[in-house]
């Protein structure tokens, strides 16, 4: 009875080492990277990367919904386009790594890599240590080193859904603006559907933006303009390495120069598989200038809500970078220059006559303007597009252009809304504009 007794507790004492033990080694390695990869990229894994961004899944409230298993994303546009890629890597046991430069011992692009253990802390779940290392990422880099690092430049008719679009501009003062979209999906008439964010989005804590029927505006240069990912394997590789059919090229930079402004046109031509008809062209272009006139109300207001939040004070850099409106200004101005040269191609081609009179009216009286006994095209161009930038105070495209050609709007985020709006030059801020 003494022996057995004596084995029971030693079988117990064993056994309860054993369970330490276990207990042990499950701590030290459940959280031992962001998530495991047991896949590798591969051009049928571009594929799917492809098809998913064209999905449901990727929308623009992924980051904000308290339903969403990535809830707490704090993206601006290079981080967005960063995150997308991260989390259809872990949904498929895929690698990801933000890429080191040449020559760039810091431990910094050790910690952005699904096989880190620095987020350990940020929950249980795959999930929670994504949202983690994105907005660790988010502190870290942003559109230079993606565009400069990460990706690679390719070939027109290899531009697909899951590439990205990325342009720098100069602001003032020796500043520049630079910007990211992920392209969601390409229109049988080859125009984008585009997902991003911004700066003021990431700061407000806000859903991402999404625009349909878009052509981009400013032209591909340097490192800039339509990019595809790089594979974590290809890290240290020069841009001509990576296999062939991955499409890198250089012909973007290349028909910039032959074509100038033109150049959005030949993507669009080739990427497109069917033919737009006028009219219909003429309206999305319509709708598309509407869409940026409507997201400029939105990013103005975003800007006067803060305003008005830290008491009407004078904007640091960093406030004054992420509620300035240059570059929306430019979109805006540029969607209404392309619709007009859409216009005068049309009249050129001698394709009038395949588009309502009614529609080639209100659009002559966005350019020319209209008189007391025009108001058929007034009515036209305000059910087109009527924009309510405050009580009792709408604009119709007419008027946003004759304002913007006058330069009487501001993009300055600490001027009044009639400022910004161009209602009135009087009453400008006198708060330093850092570009």
């Amino acid at each position: 009875m003494i022996r057995k007794i004596i084995f029971d507790v030693n079988l117990g004492t064993h056994m309860k080492y054993i369970t330490l033990v276990l207990t042990l080694l499950t701590a030290t390695s459940a959280f031992s990277a962001v998530w495991e990869d047991t896949n590798t990229w591969s051009m049928d894994w571009e594929k799917k990367y492809s098809k998913w961004i064209q999905t449901d899944k990727v929308h623009t409230r992924m980051f904000t919904s308290k339903k969403s298993k990535y809830y707490g994303i704090n993206a601006d546009c290079a981080d967005a386009a960063y995150a997308l890629r991260a989390i259809f890597s872990l949904e498929n046991a895929l690698p990801f790594k933000v890429h080191a430069p040449k020559d760039n011992s810091s431990e910094l692009f050790e910690k952005l890599s699904n096989k880190t253990d620095k987020f350990d802390e940020a929950g249980d779940t795959p999930e929670k240590r994504l949202v983690a290392m994105i907005n660790y990422l988010g502190k870290s880099i942003g559109t230079e080193h993606l565009s400069h690092i990460d990706t690679v430049p390719v070939k027109i008719d290899k531009i697909a859904p899951g590439m990205l679009f990325t342009y720098k501009i100069k602001g003032g003062n020796g500043n520049f603006i630079r910007h990211a979209y992920s392209i969601k999906d390409i229109s049988e008439y080859g125009n984008f559907d585009v997902i991003y964010s911004t700066q003021a989005i990431a700061r407000d804590k806000l859903p991402m933006m999404r625009k349909s029927g878009f052509i981009f505006t400013n032209l591909p240069h340097g490192s800039w303009g339509f990019r595809r990912w790089k594979w974590p394997s290809q890290e240290g590789l020069e841009n001509d390495q990576p296999p062939e059919e991955m499409g890198f090229s250089y012909e973007q930079y290349d028909l910039v120069k032959k074509h100038g402004q033109r150049f959005f046109r030949v993507v669009k031509d080739k990427l497109k598989t069917s033919e737009e008809h006028p009219q219909d062209m003429l309206l999305r272009k319509i709708k598309l200038v509407c869409q940026e006139a409507q997201l400029r109300a939105t990013y103005v207001n975003q800007g006067l809500d803060y305003r008005r939040e830290i008491g009407n004070r004078c904007m640091s850099y960093e406030e004054f970078d992420a509620y300035s409106t240059p570059a929306r200004d430019e979109n805006l101005w540029k969607s209404i220059e392309t619709l007009k040269a859409d216009y005068n191609e049309v009249i050129y081609r001698n394709l009038s006559d395949y588009v309502n009179p009614r529609i080639m009216d209100a659009i002559k009286g966005i350019f020319k303007g209209y008189n007391f006994f025009q108001s058929s095209v007034r009515d036209d161009l305000n059910a087109m597009c009527i924009i309510n930038y405050r009580r009792g105070v709408r604009v119709n495209l007419h008027h946003i252009y004759d304002r913007l050609s006058k330069g009487l709007m501001t993009s300055h985020p600490n001027d009044g809304i009639a400022q910004r709006w161009g209602e009135t030059a009087e009453g400008r801020t006198r708060c330093r504009k850092w570009y």
